[in-house]
């Protein structure tokens, strides 16, 4: 976003000053230092993936929230054969998977699943050595093998699902024999409810999924929103810069792209047609190149830009440099039951969304009024129109920005998402150790 939003958003944000490089807390913040309990928590975060990995924004947001708060936090993840099997980062310990490294049966066993239950072995050896109360589960390949170790344990577990599997399994391509198994989406949904059943207490990611778990998900139930929102942190970190005068008119998009999930099929469709029509407007992604086949054989080679992945640290200031974030995926139940974190990158960096018609990310962006929502049936030539219209109104584009931005900072915030995960966590503690007699 350049010359009119460089000057319009770096002004005063309410409950926030943008101060040079960075920005200053104000009343809407939420301070770690408060959060912080006489009593400390030992709290275990068990993934199916490698650790540290890109793609794994959840797990180290609540890692390091915890240990902020005062709380000593584990990450226990998977790991190749010669990984360390203990390292210490920053704000948090990983511990890896170990047995059976000197077999060849080790990629078998590392490889997280319902019915592996050498995991189930492994984290309870590992939650007994660092004396663990809480159990978190980052969905539900993990699920299963976590909870027998917390029913051993006589600890609370919380399963995190990050997304509506089921729904996701159905995009997904079968290329393989065992995939008839892994996604067939009845399976897969029978999998996440009786693990929800079993779990203390649910997290989902937007109020939109609630309701597929029916009477479950009552208010005050074992079901909660934890929303993918980024930190305060990430909210405007460096001033925006203005924009060179012949720069065309640029969109952003950051994310990988997972095979069967449409995510910037229908913005390509629109670039292809500006193309025809002589219009200068260009597409620049950060994250994946799967899709870089694609853009050759649309012949949209000149219009589109691979940035590759951008540190976290960087993002918000690449982000400026483009005039609008997309996040355009197929309208299906699965994006209608989850809402993307691009969307409040892209709002934290004061840059208007265009968006289809998913229902949580259209709540947002309608109630905000920092973007646009592309109407359910448009074509290629309707988003192209679209596009024009965003480009010819700047001063309104950077109203837009601004109130994005300002949501962040008073609402969609990681941290004020964390006291409410806090309390539950606290709580599930509170009441196993009263239940159980277990000492704190």
């Amino acid at each position: 976003m350049g010359g009119v939003a460089a000057h319009c958003v770096a002004g005063t944000l309410e409950g926030f000053s943008v101060i040079g490089h960075g920005v200053s807390r104000g009343a809407h913040a939420v301070d770690h230092r408060a959060l912080r309990s006489t009593q400390t928590m030992r709290v275990g975060i068990v993934i199916q993936n490698e650790y540290p990995h890109v793609g794994l924004v959840r797990p180290r947001r609540l890692a390091r929230s915890l240990t902020r708060a005062g709380h000593h936090v584990v990450i226990l993840a998977s790991g190749p054969r010669d990984a360390a099997p203990y390292e210490v980062l920053e704000e948090v310990a990983v511990h890896r998977f170990t047995y059976l490294r000197r077999s060849r049966l080790h990629n078998w066993a590392a490889t997280a699943s319902p019915i592996n239950l050498l995991w189930s072995l492994w984290i309870t050896r590992i939650a007994k050595r660092e004396k663990l109360d809480v159990l978190v589960s980052s969905n539900i390949r993990v699920a299963v093998p976590t909870i027998v170790a917390a029913r051993w344990l006589r600890v609370p577990t919380v399963l995190d699902l990050e997304e509506n599997n089921r729904e996701a399994v159905k995009l997904y391509p079968r290329t393989r024999l065992a995939h008839y198994v892994v996604r067939n989406s009845r399976l897969v949904g029978w999998l996440e409810r009786l693990a929800a059943r079993l779990s203390d207490h649910v997290w989902v990611v937007v109020e939109e999924r609630l309701k597929t778990f029916g009477p479950q998900a009552r208010l005050g139930s074992k079901v909660s929103v934890l929303s993918n929102t980024p930190t305060l942190d990430e909210v405007y970190r460096k001033p925006a810069r203005p924009a060179e005068p012949d720069r065309p008119f640029t969109l952003a998009y950051i994310g990988l792209f997972a095979p069967g999930v449409r995510s910037v099929e229908l913005i390509l469709d629109a670039l292809c047609y500006l193309a025809k029509q002589g219009e200068r407007v260009r597409l620049r992604i950060a994250g994946g190149r799967q899709i870089e086949p694609l853009v050759e054989q649309l012949g949209l080679r000149d219009a589109v830009t691979f940035s590759g992945f951008i540190p976290p640290e960087k993002l918000s200031e690449w982000l400026q440099e483009a005039d609008v974030g997309i996040v355009a995926y197929d309208v299906n139940e699965f994006s209608n039951t989850t809402v993307s974190n691009k969307l409040f990158h892209y709002m934290a960096a004061g840059i208007p969304v265009l968006t289809t018609d998913m229902v949580p990310t259209r709540r947002i962006v309608e109630e905000v009024g920092c973007g646009r929502v592309i109407p359910l049936g448009s074509s290629a030539s309707d988003v192209a129109r679209l596009l024009l219209q965003l480009r010819d109104i700047p001063e309104i584009r950077v109203e837009m920005g601004a109130r994005g931005q300002r949501a962040v900072v008073t609402k969609y915030n990681w941290e004020s998402e964390f006291v409410g995960a806090l309390t539950t966590m606290k709580q599930l503690q509170e009441d196993w150790t009263i239940r159980n007699g277990v000492p704190s």
